[in-house]
């Protein structure tokens, strides 16, 4: 079943007008045709009522469960110098089930806050993105950025993807938790001065073998791992 994002509606009827309006007739869709809408946050099964020139009417079936499954997996992700990697890595993070991500501010990474304000908004449209095409029960939830030094554990195991240390491997962590963060560094990785303040906070160094990753990479392997092998 088709899911598109709605802006619009009132009651039991929601509106779908510019770019999703036009995927619907893409598609070729049909007054009757069952889909799914996103509206003010909240999943709707729906059926198309009209199709128009400027908007396509839907009307609400029911509203859909968006329980996200367990364990739920925090992204901190350290802003690449290449800043345009951060497309890849927030869709890349949203397809393999990560709750959200938290774009981090260190010492080698891209660093204009007033910059990194405006990609907001078209990083949270990437995210809706792929809550379309890999039917998410809710988008990827992108944070505000944080700066490393002010980066403190908010879940059950934090682990640190760390490039100094072999690190545990993932086999050696806890799999039976309800919540893991995840932190990867730039490109270059941490410097030893980032990663000891880290671990003394207590982040665990975990390596992700046989290799190196890239920053854009490395995020959504060790969270496709984790949701895949956590109890």
């Amino acid at each position: 079943m088709h899911r598109f994002v709605s802006k619009e509606g009132s009651g039991e009827w929601l509106i779908i007008r510019g770019d999703e309006l036009k995927h619907i007739k893409a598609l070729r869709a049909k007054r009757g045709d069952p889909i799914e809408v996103f509206f003010n946050g909240k999943l709707y099964r729906a059926v198309l009522e009209n199709i128009e020139r400027d908007k396509a009417v839907c009307k609400k079936l029911e509203e859909l469960p968006q329980t996200l499954p367990l364990p739920h997996v925090v992204l901190y992700q350290c802003l690449p110098i290449e800043l345009r990697l951060m497309e890849e890595v927030i869709d890349r993070a949203s397809q393999v089930g990560a709750v959200s991500l938290v774009p981090v501010i260190s010492r080698r990474s891209f660093k204009d806050t007033k910059l990194l304000e405006k990609k907001l908004e078209r990083w949270e449209r990437i995210s809706l993105s792929s809550f379309k095409q890999c039917k998410r029960p809710m988008p990827l939830k992108i944070e505000k950025p944080i700066r490393l030094q002010d980066l403190e554990r908010r879940e059950e195991i934090s682990l640190l993807l760390d490039n100094f240390s072999a690190g545990k491997s993932i086999k050696e962590i806890n799999l039976r938790a309800k919540s893991y963060g995840v932190l990867v560094g730039p490109e270059g990785g941490f410097s030893l001065e980032e990663v000891k303040e880290l671990r003394d906070k207590g982040w665990i160094s975990v390596f992700l073998r046989p290799y190196i990753l890239r920053t854009e990479m490395a995020g959504a392997v060790a969270v496709a791992i984790l949701m895949n092998l956590a109890d």
